[in-house]
């Protein structure tokens, strides 16, 4: 690719950037100008190259932006396994590259909102249509409750959408580690990474046995402690809460 096709390139993905910025909704409008680009371009470099790397990382980072606008939807695939797959050939170049590790990570994670979303859906129709019962219960009632909902939820693990899910953030979790990893020893770190990495180990925690999802949560806590000492850094309020709650004691088993 010449010198004057880079530019352009440039050009178009600051804009399709810029106009994100102030109209969020628009992302379909910029499907077609995305798609006339993936379809012919591939980035096959041989050799590290700063200047191309340059452009490179931000043409990712907008694309998947508006491929997973909607990602609780499933996102836009076609974009979307096209930024995977650009990304994951560029970090054989650059292996320790915390942009391209975190793109990497939060493409997976994303990935996995249709199947966290649809779980999240069932268990809300789930807990709304449960029994309810006019008066207090007995003590034996209460456990017999609790054991019952405790083998309905193992046994929900089993179904396909926990599947996938488990599946899916498997690698976002792997991917955001290794980005955290090497922000560190970069002094790169910052809150959105961590907060981001905190999000993969949750939702994995979440979808995973009681028997094994303790270290998960343990890890996402440790991140969420570690953003939220950053100076000028605030949580997203659903992290926060979620500090507020378990943080304090950890008493996450």
């Amino acid at each position: 690719m010449d010198e004057h096709m880079v530019s352009a390139l440039v050009s178009t993905v600051e804009l399709i950037s810029s106009t994100l910025d102030a109209a969020p909704d628009s992302w379909r409008d910029q499907l077609q100008t995305i798609r006339n680009t993936t379809a012919s371009l591939e980035l096959i470099d041989s050799t590290p190259n700063e200047t191309r790397r340059r452009w490179q990382i931000p043409l990712i980072s907008v694309f998947q932006r508006v491929a997973f606008a909607d990602a609780d939807n499933g996102g836009v695939p076609d974009v979307a396994n096209w930024c995977l797959r650009q990304a994951l050939t560029q970090l054989q170049l650059y292996p320790e590259d915390v942009d391209l590790l975190t793109l990497i990570g939060q493409n997976w994670l994303l990935r996995a909102q249709k199947s966290l979303a649809k779980i999240h859906h069932n268990e809300r129709g789930s807990s709304s249509s449960g029994a309810s019962y006019g008066h207090p219960l007995s003590r034996s009632e209460e456990e017999r409750l609790a054991a019952r909902s405790a083998i309905e939820a193992e046994d929900r693990l089993h179904a396909a959408d926990y599947v996938e899910a488990r599946g899916i953030l498997l690698p976002a979790t792997e991917y955001l580690k290794r980005a955290v990893d090497a922000a560190r020893a970069q002094g790169r770190l910052n809150g959105v990474l961590l907060a981001a990495a905190a999000e993969s180990f949750m939702s994995l925690g979440n979808v995973s046995s009681t028997r094994i999802s303790g270290p998960y949560f343990h890890e996402a806590l440790d991140y969420l402690r570690e953003a939220s000492g950053l100076q000028g850094y605030m949580l997203p309020a659903h992290l926060q809460q979620y500090l507020e709650e378990y943080g304090p004691l950890d008493t996450i088993t």
